[in-house]
């Protein structure tokens, strides 16, 4: 495995193009799951501040999506839970003396004392916010990138007070999930300053060729906000970032679009573009308030796509009548995860509220029934702990397109502590239920032996690489 380097691509003509297979990679949920209130622009999270949070239930939430995904055929991985309370981000911000950071003492006396000045703090060195793994980075294949290395970008993630802590340890994670791959290059982030800010695969999409085509070919479309997008809340995601990202990314221009989020969508509570448009291979789903000059950004990608597939775009528009802004974002019918099946045709894994919603429940039923649509099912994940924090099924995977040879039977098994399967699925409800917390306060955080329990939970999980 490359790790970061900005050399100049070098083209080879003469490669071969290897298959992609979708694979998902979720994060576990960690033990000090909680309302912080902490994410810029989430409506969800702000409205459910400080209430009690259930670690327990909200881990096996998460857990039980992995199986439905995992038994539909799709490769389900995942990536274990940090470690919490961050002490070094403590340290760091002078809440102990670093030559003190092992005295159990001193780590009472600060947690009690960061409580009482300074909770927005504590909360965020307590963050599960690890647990939505879309925004842990971009990745971008192979086949896509001019010199033919695939390369995931870490996010910095410095947009927000809780999650800029997660992009060295995820950098960590990644590349003992890539070890021993030499045609993959794992990226530390982008600088971790205003204007590069950067939340990963959440305000990405990458289009490709329907599944009859043997094109491995991607169309990569980066979304990003205006500095000051609106009245309420603030850009997470800049231009300047997805353009450095793009470059990284050794991505020619005729697969590269750059699109705008609407204001009046950033405002609504669509903190991220896979709260409101998402796409999977031919299909593209979108609301019509997703982006700035929505029409011709839509006819720029349809004029592309076709270009390079030879075959149109399929589109799924959502108007403003049948779906409002406001309920798109409660149900997060947009941020449902779309799943190529093995065998052709795609599957969603919707939140249960689009089932409750009689609106949304109807739109999908609608695309089910169409036989043009490559949608053939759905079912519906009950996430109720992820949703109260702006969290729905998507937001708990990062999509990957893998060359074929990387989940080969005969390759080497550099991912295996990594694959969610039976055994997998078992340990890790066994480790769930046997160490988180079933109810959870903010106030615990003060408590040392609460942290000592966590930190102590985490450090047996039970697969390790």
């Amino acid at each position: 495995m490359n790790s970061g380097s900005n050399q100049q691509p070098v083209v080879d003509p003469s490669r071969e193009a290897p298959t992609l297979i979708e694979v998902q990679i979720d994060g576990i949920i960690g033990p000090t799951h909680h309302f912080g209130g902490l994410g810029i622009g989430n409506v969800a999270s702000l409205a459910n501040q400080a209430k009690h949070s259930h670690p327990k239930a909200a881990a096996l939430e998460g857990a039980a999506k992995m199986d439905q995904v995992a038994s539909l055929g799709v490769p389900q991985f995942f990536l274990p839970p940090l470690v919490r309370p961050n002490w070094d981000f403590l340290i760091r911000c002078g809440w102990i003396d670093s030559k003190q950071r092992f005295d159990r003492s001193e780590q009472a006396d600060a947690l009690k004392r960061c409580a009482d000045e300074s909770p927005a703090l504590l909360s965020a060195a307590y963050s599960s916010s690890y647990m939505w793994a879309a925004n842990a980075g971009t990745f971008c294949p192979e086949s896509d990138a001019m010199d033919g290395v695939s390369r995931l970008v870490l996010a910095n993630l410095s947009s927000s007070l809780h999650r800029g802590m997660e992009a060295v340890e995820r950098y960590l994670q990644f590349t003992d999930l890539f070890r021993g791959v030499e045609t993959v290059q794992v990226c530390l982030p982008l600088p971790a300053v205003d204007p590069l800010r950067d939340e990963g695969a959440a305000n990405h999409m990458r289009f490709a060729a329907p599944p009859s085509s043997k094109s491995p070919l991607g169309l990569h479309v980066f979304v990003h906000a205006a500095t000051s997008v609106g009245n309420t809340f603030r850009s997470r995601q800049s231009s300047l970032a997805s353009r450095t990202i793009s470059k990284f990314m050794r991505l020619p221009l005729e697969q590269l679009i750059f699109a705008e989020q609407s204001p009046e969508a950033v405002d609504a509570g669509v903190f991220h573009n896979d709260v409101i448009a998402t796409s999977n291979r031919n299909l593209f789903l979108y609301h019509e308030k997703s982006f700035l000059n929505a029409d011709s950004l839509v006819q720029e990608i349809c004029i592309k796509y076709e270009s390079l597939f030879g075959t149109p775009l399929h589109l799924l528009r959502i108007d403003d009548a049948a779906i409002p802004l406001q309920e798109a974002v409660r149900t997060y019918l947009f941020n449902s995860q779309i799943l190529s099946l093995p065998h052709g045709g795609m599957h969603m894994v919707c939140p249960v509220q689009c089932e409750q919603s009689t609106a949304a429940r109807e739109l999908i039923g609608n695309w089910i029934d169409d036989a043009r649509n490559p949608i053939l099912g759905v079912s519906y994940a009950h996430l109720s702990e992820s949703m109260a924090n702006g969290g729905g099924p998507a937001c708990l995977r990062l999509r990957m397109d893998w060359p074929a040879g990387w989940l080969s039977p005969s390759a080497p098994p550099f991912h295996a502590s990594y694959r969610w399967d039976e055994r997998a699925s078992q340990k890790i409800k066994e480790w769930i239920h046997r160490f988180y917390p079933d109810r959870l306060a903010t106030d615990d955080f003060q408590r040392i032996d609460f942290a000592d329990h966590v930190i102590s939970a985490v450090r047996v999980f039970p697969l390790r690489g």
